[in-house]
């Protein structure tokens, strides 16, 4: 049997997405030769803008061999714990990662929160939450201080060149001379002609170009739009000056997100300084400074031939909810785990291009969710939620809404937790109680709520401060 394995692969692309695929294909894959082919002018992604990085990036880490602790001390990162909501609908509230509450005779948290009317907070019964309300942070525990789990709060110019330097260390070779056009031949490119003169044959070839995607268009357009539902296509970036002696002063590991008339304003917070960005629909305001424009949407083949596009050369999201970045860990560890041989079988690639295509659906859909379920009144707002559903997220809220009932479906990149923060938070609650909620003494749960909140009050005073937290890495590292 002849063999007929990938043995060498190209990388087109030198931003984020570039430079982590490149990372992850050279750790992960015995044998492997990895070359990165830069593009002049690449017009950075979301990733390379927008610092927010869900739970996924610790996997991702891990997978490729990287440490957090060693990330956070060499990038100046912080922790991040979810997301604050104002604006949105009703009270502010906290998406944070993890549980909330404790189950009672086996009836989840959210359930019977609902089922006793919600009159308080659901995220005060968050660990995380907890937490970043307070500006603390610590690993989690085998305690009440458990079942959540933490993204980081990058800024992005420094962890582009932190994972550059780490997939240089792996043996990802550079090429001199950057992309000048791709060589052809039916669905395959047979080559990449280089702006020094040089000629590059590869096995594979990964389309890390951002939303030019100057590979993966070669064989068509067919772009699937999400604007009908997704109606943002503007942001301006207001990078905040550095703050030379932070001292002990609160650091949040919350990014911010404010919904304002056309759109929301996003805050994010590390050790040096606060970053602000405004991300709106063009026809419903205009903001002063330097606008960049995109198109919310996605492929409906990632993978075409030999080439599989990444990061926004295939699904183009909007920066909430730290989505970029986990649409790109999610797609190269599947790129990953799928790769073929140099047959590139139609069956493998169909597979692939399916399970990635609804991927992408899920979270689209989770963030439709705070959208529709928003309830301010502006023009923009309404549009918004008057839109007709995608069937799925459509058939979620119904049963939701209903009884309290949500369906997690493959491929979802939140899961119930996260589902159940941004629903009750914004003021979602179901019409009718849950029968097994109905069997639990409501003393009792009543009881054990508070109870659980005068635990988690103790334990969140006893943590270090965010800032503690990271400067005693410093100081071990």
């Amino acid at each position: 049997m002849s063999d007929k394995r990938i043995r060498t692969i190209a990388v087109v692309g030198d931003g984020v997405a570039g430079w982590s695929a490149a990372a992850a294909l050279k750790a992960r894959v015995p044998g492997i030769s990895v070359a990165l082919i830069p593009v002049a002018e690449l017009r950075p992604g979301f990733v390379d803008l927008f610092g927010g990085a869900s739970p996924s990036i610790g996997e991702f880490h891990t997978d490729i061999g990287l440490d957090e602790r060693d990330v956070l001390t060499r990038t100046g990162a912080a922790i991040r714990l979810g997301t604050r909501f104002s604006g949105w609908g009703g009270a502010d509230y906290i998406h944070a990662y993890g549980s909330a509450g404790m189950p009672v005779d086996g009836v989840p948290f959210a359930t019977l929160w609902a089922g006793l009317g919600g009159t308080e907070a659901f995220d005060s019964f968050a660990p995380a939450a907890a937490l970043a309300a307070a500006g603390r942070f610590v690993p989690p525990r085998a305690d009440i201080l458990g079942g959540y789990a933490n993204g980081l709060q990058l800024d992005p110019p420094v962890y582009r060149r932190f994972i550059e330097a780490y997939a240089r260390h792996l043996g990802v070779v550079v090429t001199a001379g950057g992309m000048r056009h791709a060589e052809t031949n039916g669905d395959r490119v047979t080559a990449l002609h280089l702006d020094d003169g040089g000629r590059l044959e590869a096995d594979l070839y990964i389309d890390a170009t951002n939303a030019d995607a100057h590979l993966i268009t070669q064989f068509g357009d067919d772009w699937q739009d999400w604007s009908p539902w997704l109606p943002c296509d503007s942001f301006v970036q207001r990078r905040g000056t550095s703050d030379a002696e932070p001292g002990d002063r609160f650091l949040s590991p919350l990014e911010q997100v404010e919904a304002i008339d056309g759109g929301w304003r996003l805050t994010s917070c590390l050790p040096g300084r606060t970053d602000t960005a405004i991300v709106y629909a063009s026809g419903a305001r205009h903001e002063p400074g330097d606008v960049s424009r995109f198109r919310s949407g996605r492929r409906s083949r990632a993978w075409i031939g030999n080439v599989v596009a990444i990061g926004e050369a295939d699904c183009v999201v909007e920066p909430l909810e730290a989505a970029p970045l986990h649409v790109l860990h999610t797609q190269i560890d599947r790129l990953v785990a799928s790769l073929p041989d140099r047959d590139f079988d139609e069956v493998e690639l169909a597979y692939y291009n399916r399970e990635t295509g609804q991927e992408a659906d899920r979270l689209r859909d989770f963030l439709i969710l705070h959208y529709t379920t928003s309830d301010r009144p502006e023009p923009f707002w309404q549009a918004a939620r008057d839109a007709t559903l995608p069937p799925e997220l459509a058939e979620a809220l119904t049963l939701f809404r209903e009884r309290g009932r949500l369906p997690i479906r493959d491929g979802e990149s939140f899961d119930r937790d996260s589902w159940h923060a941004v629903l009750l938070g914004q003021g979602i609650l179901p019409r009718r109680g849950d029968v097994l909620a109905a069997a639990v003494d409501p003393k009792r749960a009543r009881a054990t709520m508070v109870d659980f909140r005068a635990r988690l009050s103790k334990a969140v005073a006893a943590a270090p401060t965010h800032r503690a937290y990271l400067a005693s890495l410093r100081t071990n590292a």
